[in-house]
């Protein structure tokens, strides 16, 4: 295993922009992740593995590091100073790896007629799309769709959020106006309205639900490309729901007649 100790190694630099970088990403094709959990995630879904980067003392500390770094093609032991350039977490973990971004992301090849999905429009905080990933994930949707205008998917908080699950779950980056228009799915608008239909018991085989943004929700031009409005009733006194929390309730009642 090479040794690294310069912060001004070109690998280590090489990392650090790329993890900070929607445009590096974009450019080198790769992204980077973080932890032991989401390295073993990568790998059993198949995803190639570029680099790996991983402190003395981490892989002194688990043993369950070792198998998985036979699996990858370049390992980096690099020192404290290192970490500390690279690390984006709060407690690193001591393991870093670049990885081959997913063309697929771009290009869902295919929509069943009789699946369910949820589509974003314009969210931009990393965490709730990934927690809606990880949330379609285990509600067996059928695939997650965003606007162009969503924050990247691949942005290290997304990532870490999803934990794993942007790895499995189908997700298609595009013109979601065009989407909306040509997929043959019938549109559901999330919205706060009371003339909107409750959404509690709906059937949404071949369906999606069309979240908006964090702050303003979906425009009222968002929501006319949709065929029906749909709200969240609320007994109590709060305006609204955060974005990710609304896409889990929606969530659930898409699942729940096939779940349940």
């Amino acid at each position: 295993m090479e040794k690294i100790e310069s912060r001004d190694n070109g690998r280590v630099k090489e990392y650090a922009k790329i993890a900070s970088s929607r445009k590096q990403r974009e450019e080198s094709g790769l992204f980077a992740i973080e932890g032991i959990k989401l390295l073993g995630e990568a790998l059993r879904c198949g995803i190639e593995v570029e680099q790996v980067f991983v402190t003395a003392q981490c892989f002194k500390s688990h043993g369950e590091l070792a198998p998985m770094l036979e699996k990858c093609p370049r390992v980096f032991e690099i020192s404290g100073a290192v970490e500390g350039k690279i690390s984006q977490s709060q407690s690193p973990q001591g393991v870093y790896a670049l990885c081959k971004r997913l063309d697929k992301r771009e290009n869902m090849v295919k929509i069943d007629s009789n699946g369910s999905y949820l589509a974003l429009w314009d969210l931009q905080d990393p965490g709730n799309v990934g927690t809606i990933l990880r949330g379609a994930d285990a509600m067996g949707l059928s695939g997650v769709i965003l606007s162009r205008s969503c924050c990247d998917l691949y942005n290290l908080k997304t990532i870490r959020a999803a934990m794993g699950s942007l790895f499995r779950v189908p997700v298609l980056v595009t013109d979601l106006e065009h989407f909306l228009r040509e997929s043959g799915l019938k549109s559901y608008a999330a919205v706060v309205s009371p003339d909107a239909q409750n959404a509690a018991g709906m059937d949404f085989s071949g369906a999606v639900v069309v979240i908006g943004n964090e702050g303003n929700g979906l425009s009222e031009e968002q929501a006319a490309t949709c065929d029906t409005p749909i709200t969240i009733p609320m007994r109590g006194n709060a305006e609204s729901l955060n974005a990710a929390m609304a896409a889990t309730i929606f969530m659930w009642e898409m699942a729940r007649g096939k779940i349940i």
